[in-house]
């Protein structure tokens, strides 16, 4: 509306400078004729000081300022003394001059330098060629009525807009507090806040708007509920699963891990921006998501075996899916195959190691047996040796798969295995009165030095069955009439278990192979007993228990002889 009155003010005031200057140009000429009929009585020639002396007193009179011009020469000037008049500038080209040659006459308004002031000019031609008659009043009079004509419309336009405010005073307190709470609901809607509704509306012409912006609340409330709902379930499940996820972004790169994956591989916890190679350091997952992307592969999806240092092994499964940008992304899905895999490892050892050890007394016992089938021995004799023979191979066999299983179970049980508090000292003493019998046979001794009364992480029926194998063998392998020491030293954190015999010692090279399974110094091991599983399910054992065993030999450095079987096991917490 401002606007509106500033052009009209601006139209009527051009419109009145206009007038006022035109009727102020008649005024002038219809004086300028005037003055023209004076000039002409007064019967002097211009150039002369009497002229001048003409011209001046009428223009003092008058009031106004009066020049004669001839071919733009200044010959009289009411305003400037007579000795400057040669000083004025050519006035031929002046504006109103040359109007005034064109048409007889001619105005402007300009400001003069001569008399510095703004000024109205009109000239008019005199009958003898190239003479003119100009007058010139100030421009100051017209300016005052324009002034007052500003004067009036700014007392208008402040009354107006005095006007206009208070109505805009009046609207605003009425529509303030809607306007506010459409605003405030608004905000709060787009804070995520879509509980929010407009109910108090300014006027009638909001409701279109507050019901649109209610509807769209209350839909997007919908939907996002919908949404939270589906996130947090999905999340559960990609928090939850077993399974490590790794989800690539569409340039390969690692967008997102989820506990199982950094429980897996560490090294993901601060993968994100990384690509796969950096981070498990296996080209054959990196070949493949780079195949997939490229669409190199003609497969969405792939399955790759991992086999790591730490005898792990994982199926990685990746597949390739498209975001809601129709981006394509991966997920990469790893299975933990680690127990499988032992699991086969041990059945199929198991079956390897079962047709080996089992093929040498099954073969000795069907060949004695289809001797005294086929020709039976004539003596009793004989025909006692070849039972002998065949019982002892029995025996072998029998001692052979109870260790084979013993073997498996300590190996499968694994992680599963349940370690408490146990007495290590009980465990040795029950250990030694199962075989105190054994050793009678060959009038060993076994003496317990200092035993320490701390509680080690194990179970009783495992320590046992460790303790009676290491024993057993060092009764196996000692001489009659020799002695064997048990005794255990601290270090706080850990307790070290020694059994030492006087039996042959052990090469350094055996050492490094006694706990394997099936290995035997003596060959002969269906003459001594030996199924050669007894150290290697102690290996086993101890390591379920987070323990290690070693042996140290000779232990006589002189003689090269005795051995000392040595198992470390974690002191029990509290």
């Amino acid at each position: 509306m401002l606007c509106a009155l500033l052009l009209t003010f601006w139209f009527y005031y051009g419109t009145v400078a206009e007038e006022l200057t035109s009727s102020s140009g008649q005024s002038t000429s219809r004086l300028l004729n005037f003055v023209r009929g004076q000039i002409s009585k007064s019967n002097t020639d211009p150039g002369s000081s009497s002229f001048q002396k003409t011209v001046t007193e009428l223009g003092h009179d008058l009031g106004i300022r009066i020049t004669y011009i001839m071919n733009g020469k200044v010959l009289a000037d009411s305003e400037v003394q007579e000795n400057r008049l040669s000083k004025l500038d050519d006035h031929s080209n002046r504006p109103e001059v040359i109007a005034a040659e064109a048409s007889g006459s001619g105005e402007n308004v300009r400001y003069s330098t001569t008399l510095e002031t703004r000024m109205l000019y009109v000239a008019k031609a005199m009958r003898k060629d190239g003479e003119f008659l100009r007058l010139a009043m100030p421009y100051s009079v017209i300016g005052e009525r324009l002034a007052r004509v500003k004067l009036n419309f700014a007392l208008v336009l402040l009354l107006i807009a005095a006007g206009s405010a208070l109505l805009l005073i009046y609207i605003g307190k009425r529509t303030s507090a809607a306007v506010t709470e459409i605003s405030a609901t608004a905000t709060a809607i787009g804070e995520g806040d879509y509980s929010k509704r407009i109910r108090v509306l300014p006027g009638g012409e909001y409701k279109l708007l507050a019901n649109s912006i209610n509807t769209m609340a209350r839909k997007i409330q919908g939907h996002i509920r919908t949404i939270e709902d589906q996130k947090n379930k999905l999340d559960a499940m990609f928090e939850n699963m077993k399974e490590g996820i790794m989800v690539l972004d569409p340039d390969g790169k690692i967008e997102s891990v989820n506990n199982s994956m950094i429980a897996i591989i560490p090294e993901t916890a601060n993968s994100k921006g990384r690509m796969p190679l950096e981070v498990l350091t296996r080209h054959e997952i990196q070949d493949s998501v780079d195949a997939i992307i490229s669409n190199r592969s003609e497969s969405k999806s792939d399955s790759i075996i991992l086999d790591f240092s730490d005898g792990r092994s994982m199926n990685v499964t990746i597949c390739s899916f498209n975001d809601s940008e129709n981006n394509r992304k991966l997920i990469l899905v790893f299975h933990d195959i680690s127990e499988v895999r032992r699991i086969e490892m041990v059945l199929r050892d198991f079956v390897s190691n079962a047709s080996h050890q089992l093929r040498t007394p099954l073969t000795s016992i069907k060949g004695y047996t289809e001797t005294i089938i086929d020709n039976p021995p004539s003596d009793n004799n004989t025909l006692s040796k070849f039972l002998n023979i065949i019982l002892d191979n029995a025996n072998h066999m029998s001692k052979v798969i109870t260790g084979m299983f013993a073997l498996a179970r300590s190996e499968y049980s694994g992680k599963k295995l349940r370690s408490e508090p146990t007495n290590l000292k009980q465990t040795i003493i029950h250990s030694i009165n199962n075989l105190n019998k054994q050793a009678g046979s060959k009038e060993i001794t076994i003496t317990i030095g200092q035993i320490v009364e701390d509680l080690v992480v194990g179970t009783d029926e495992g320590l046992i069955q460790i303790f009676e194998n290491i024993l057993e063998n060092a009764i196996k392998y000692a001489p009659e009439k020799s002695g064997i020491k048990i005794e255990t030293e601290s270090d706080g954190s850990s307790v070290t278990t020694k059994v030492i015999d006087e039996g042959p010692g052990i090469t350094s090279a055996d050492a490094e192979r006694i706990f394997e399974r099936f290995f035997k110094l003596d060959e002969n091991a269906v003459e001594n007993g030996s199924s050669g599983l007894g150290l290697a399910i102690c290996r086993s054992l101890v390591r379920n228990f987070n323990g290690d065993i070693w042996v140290e030999s000779p232990t006589d450095t002189a003689s090269g002889t005795g051995s000392s079987f040595c198992v470390k096991l974690p002191v029990a917490a509290g």
